[in-house]
């Protein structure tokens, strides 16, 4: 199995889904991908998870009891504390208003299921990578600035 790139070895992933057969599959592919991962099976659990293991991105299922998958990114997106984690649906809904919903909530990606793990990681890479270089250049520039000034 490839290994990602090694900025994003040990970065930390949360899935949050109610259907125990998904958490653990995910989990387990992108364990052996070099990722370290965390597992919810409701957006209230994955909420309380969240705080404590403070993920780089989170996977969530939309359709769970409780706190369904919008609802819990809403209140993610509310919380500066998830100021810069990632969110990533991964759903069965396959209709336009769901992905867009998704995206108006300011979703990193919405995937729909079922999905090839080769591509649910390549997106996860992608947007790991990305947020990666917009903190570096950011920061460049943070540097530059304060040194002209």
């Amino acid at each position: 199995m490839k290994q990602p790139a090694l900025s994003l070895l040990g970065k930390r992933i949360l899935i949050v889904d109610d259907e125990p057969d998904i958490r653990e599959f995910i989990s387990y592919y992108l364990s052996k991908r070099g990722f370290s991962v965390a597992t919810a099976a409701d957006g209230a659990e994955g909420i309380t998870l969240a705080l404590k293991f403070e993920p780089d991105l989170v996977i969530l299922d939309v359709l769970m009891p409780g706190l369904n998958g919008f609802e819990t990114c809403m209140h993610m997106r509310s919380d500066e504390r998830f100021d810069n984690t990632q969110i990533v649906f991964l759903s069965a809904l396959t209709q336009s208003y769901s992905k867009d919903l998704g995206f108006r909530m300011n979703a990193d990606a919405f995937i729909t299921k079922p999905v090839r793990m080769e591509l649910l990681v390549r997106k996860i890479e992608q947007i790991l990578s990305e947020k990666a270089f917009l903190q570096v250049t950011n920061e460049a520039a943070r540097l530059r600035d304060s040194t002209s000034a």
